[in-house]
Order: C-alpha cells, then structure tokens, then sequence
C-alpha cells in the first residue's frame, strides 16, 4: 500500500470539516528524525512531524522496530534528535528537558521500582524529586494509591506486587507531579483482561476528569481502539497516517470501496442480486447461505435498498461491514 504523509492526510481531514484547526498542541514535532550508526546508518525515526492536542488520547502504533519507542525517548528527553525540532507541553525537547520532566510523566515498558521499598517508600521518593511539600506529598501518595485501586497494599513491598499492581502501581508514580501530559508504553501488556480494563477506565477516567492529555503506545489495537481519540500509525520510522477509527476507515473505503451485507424476504437473493448489479457503482456481488455480500465503489445504501423494493423484495437485515483497528491497521502497513 503506498504510504501516506501525516500533512496529506491531514489537509484531506481538514477540507472534509473533520479537524479543527488549533494552535495549541500538547505535543508537536516538526521533521524529527533519529539516525543510528556511522557508516549504515538507520533512520529509526524519519521526518516525523505529529501534532497531538491537548485533552486528547492520542494512540501511537506500529509493528515492531517501527520507531514508537525512539520516538517516545526522544519527546520525554531521554535520547537527542538528530534531525528536527520538538515541543512537549510548550518546551523544546532539546534546551528545555528539565521543564518538560516537571510536566509530564511515563510509564515505560518495563517499568523500574525499588522492590526492596514499599509502595508508599517509592512514591516519597518519586516525589522529593520534584521539591513537593512534605504534608502535600504524604497525601497525595494515599489519593495515589487509592485511585490506581492499591490502597490495601501501601506499606507491602513492591517486590511481592503481581504484574497488574506494578502496572497500577506505575501509573500512581507516573501522576505523582500531577503532569498535563502522560505517557504510556505498553500499559497493560502482560496483564488478565480484568486488570487490563481497569488500566483502561483509569486512563480514560485521568483524561475525562483531569484534562490529561495521555500519549499511548500499544499493541493491543483494541485497546488503542477503545480509549484512543486519533491514531497515528508508524512503520519504518515513517508516519503513515494519523486520524481517527472512522477517519481511517474512509481511508480504506476510498482504496477498497464500501462493504455491505443484505439479508432479504419475499424472493429469491438470485433476483436481488440481479437488480442490485445494475445499481452505477456496484463492483461485485457474492451469496454465502442467506445473505448478499455487496462491494461498491462508494456508499450506496440507499441506491441499494432502492434496488430491492423495485426487485420485489423486502430488506431484513442491511448493514455496512466494518472493519476494527485490527484490521485497518494490517490493510495500512501492508506491503510497506
């Protein structure tokens, strides 16, 4: 599939009325690039220019080696670009690290706690870092606690916590500077589907009630899917596109055109499918047991259903068949 620029699809978004335009960004890059090696050079990132806004949960995904995680180093200070410029929370990720540290927190993959210290031990920690009151501090460690659902477990050592209460643990530590801007890198990998869904009501809770604007990478595409506003999609250190679930899917509607399925009464889907073909933008008709698979060019659901009543017939079940992130995202990295 040819790929598409972030500033192409973009500009198209745009002139559909689906993007507001903003200048204010809760993270903003412009050409960022990260080159490794001296003599075969790897570009791990390549020309990445992304706008996330402020408020939003902005998924980040890729296949594997696709540059999420350079990227992520790059905007929280922990790896220079070679190429490019960048803004978190309004500071430049090269001269201003200090300010966006103060900002913003991570939960990286994996995560490193002090196992030896308690749970309420780490997070004292954590905050001296950032100079807070001691009375301030204590209280907001136990609201901390409480809110990642660890409250039975703050003075037990964080060497017996199970992968799912380091997980909550993490993202307790990650909002003890109570940042505008949090990211996350893979925040429920290797937990139960239980554990899971409470990471993801805790993230989208953050988001809804406290303006957050979270920055996730992940490769639970269901995950992206349910808690994401927009999604960009990275292959190769290059930005493919970025939108959101319905964006992409008009994305692939335009190249694949639109998928319907059809269950009707009163005559035979041989007669239906006879009418339906003659409808201008219907590419191919199938039958499988009762029901009528139709591919069009565009959306036609009214031509379609148009067809039947003339044909006789009468619709019982029509739906478009959509595709999920999953999918989308095989359909856009495919063949890149």
């Amino acid at each position: 599939m040819e790929s598409m620029s972030m500033e192409s699809i973009g500009m198209d978004l745009e002139q559909s009325g689906i993007v507001q335009k903003t200048d204010e960004f809760a993270i903003e890059t412009i050409h960022l690039s990260k080159i490794f090696g001296k003599g075969n050079q790897i570009r791990a990132v390549d020309n990445l220019n992304l706008q996330v806004r402020k408020g939003e949960v902005f998924g980040f995904v890729g296949p594997n080696g696709a540059g999420k995680t350079t990227t992520m180093k790059m905007l929280i200070g922990l790896l220079e670009p070679s190429e490019g410029s960048g803004k978190v929370a309004g500071y430049d990720i090269v001269r201003e690290v200090i300010n966006i540290r103060e900002k913003t927190g991570t939960l990286p993959e994996p995560a490193g706690f002090y196992d030896n210290l308690t749970a309420r031990q780490n997070l004292r920690f954590y905050a001296k870092l950032y100079n807070m009151d001691s009375k301030v501090r204590e209280q907001r460690i136990v609201k901390l606690l409480e809110t990642v659902g660890l409250s039975h477990a703050i003075d037990q050592k964080i060497g017996g916590f199970s992968t799912g209460m380091r997980k909550r643990f993490g993202l307790a530590q990650a909002l003890i500077n109570e940042p505008s801007v949090l990211f996350l890198d893979e925040p429920t990998s290797g937990i139960d589907p239980l554990g899971a869904q409470m990471m993801r009501d805790l993230i989208k809770d953050l988001n809804q009630s406290k303006g957050v604007t979270v920055f996730l990478s992940s490769h639970s595409m269901e995950e992206v899917e349910e808690i994401c506003d927009r999604i960009a999609i990275i292959a190769r250190g290059k930005l493919l596109v970025v939108g959101s679930v319905e964006d992409l899917r008009d994305i692939i509607r335009a190249k694949e055109g639109v998928h319907y399925l059809l269950e009707v009464q009163d005559i035979p889907l041989s007669e239906v499918a006879e009418s339906i073909k003659n409808v201008e933008g219907v590419q191919a008709l199938e039958i499988q047991d009762r029901t009528l698979y139709v591919r069009a060019k565009t959306k036609l659901r009214t031509e379609i259903a148009k067809a039947v009543r003339q044909a006789g017939g009468t619709v019982s079940m029509f739906e478009e068949e959509e595709m999920n992130l999953q999918k989308l995202f095989l359909k856009i990295i495919e063949g890149v």
